[in-house]
């Protein structure tokens, strides 16, 4: 059964967000692989008083699911960078976005024409997750653990059904070279972006972390304007932007700190929990964190309604 829609009673009070979305890797946790107690402390306190809390991750959900039981008030995720969204208390599927069987072959074999050397990784819409053998994803320790990962000679002959992503190892090109190289060449229905780790990623066009999270805003009635959102990679650049209110961390690359309203202290010095707490404690946005404060956000955060009506 899924979640229920928030009651009335639940509404944040003014000042706050309604939704709240959290990058993981490089946002939410650190070199430990794991959330601080202060920043879990944090996120069970935001979503205590009242605000929905969403992970956005390009993880699949056996990979994000260990955080959200972390968090305990953590209500959805968006994973594979928009292409599933879950109910993370029922851990039950809400939507996918997936390419078709067609879609998905063009687009592998236009990218293998182009980069000879290319290894695939791909999450199939039926949870399997099958890697070529050469396929061997720069991944901090131990994120793979809980996937299950079939291994084949040639992905693009094992694919059966609808494909969510594929992910896309070019050993020889730069992965944004690579990205570039590819873009113009995709056939339509689908796109070529960076995935988050150093690995290009394609999927279907239009799928995003801030249109996984646009889901889950229409089943409450929220506008982007009521959402804040925090992200640390270059798959956040979307949904900071879409977001009404940004919190990029310092250790993003400049690209992703310039579309942000506010530049928390990195991942490893609870960055996250800097900006949450002082958004408890403070009645305005941007939140009082010192120095950290970049941009024109001046302006307090919408109450419900938004500021675009």
């Amino acid at each position: 059964m899924t979640s229920a829609p928030l009651s009335s009673a639940m509404a944040p009070r003014a000042g706050l967000p309604l939704l709240a979305a959290f990058d993981i890797d490089g946002t939410l946790i650190g070199r430990s692989g794991v959330p601080t107690p202060r920043t879990v402390d944090a996120l069970d306190a935001l979503a205590a008083a009242g605000v929905m809390t969403v992970i956005a991750t390009g993880r699949p959900w056996p990979q994000a699911e260990p955080l959200a039981r972390r968090a305990r008030g953590m209500s959805y995720a968006v994973c594979l960078n928009g292409a599933v969204v879950m109910d993370a208390r029922a851990a039950e599927q809400v939507a996918d976005r997936s390419m078709t069987h067609s879609e998905a072959i063009e687009a592998a074999e236009i990218a293998r024409k182009l980069l000879p050397d290319v290894r695939f990784g791909l999450d199939m819409a039926d949870g399997r997750h099958l890697w070529e053998h050469n396929f061997v994803p720069d991944m901090p320790a131990g994120l793979a653990a809980d996937l299950r990962i079939d291994r084949v000679d040639d992905a693009i002959a094992a694919v059966d059904g609808p494909v969510l992503t594929w992910l896309v190892e070019t050993p020889g090109t730069e992965m944004m070279t690579a990205v570039g190289e590819l873009a113009p060449e995709m056939p339509l229905g689908t796109e070529i972006r960076p995935s988050g780790l150093d690995l290009a990623e394609i999927a279907a066009a239009g799928v995003n972390k801030s249109t996984g999270l646009e889901i889950v805003c229409q089943r409450y009635g929220i506008k982007p304007a009521d959402v804040v959102a925090f992200g640390d990679g270059l798959n956040d650049i979307d949904m900071l932007r879409w977001a009404g209110r940004s919190v990029a961390m310092s250790n993003a690359p400049p690209e992703v700190r310039a579309v942000a309203d506010v530049v928390a202290p990195s991942n490893e010095a609870d960055g996250v929990a800097v900006v949450v707490e002082a958004m408890l404690t403070g009645g305005g946005w941007p939140p009082d964190i010192g120095a950290g404060t970049v941009g024109s956000a001046s302006a307090a955060m919408p109450q419900r309604g938004g500021l675009d009506g």
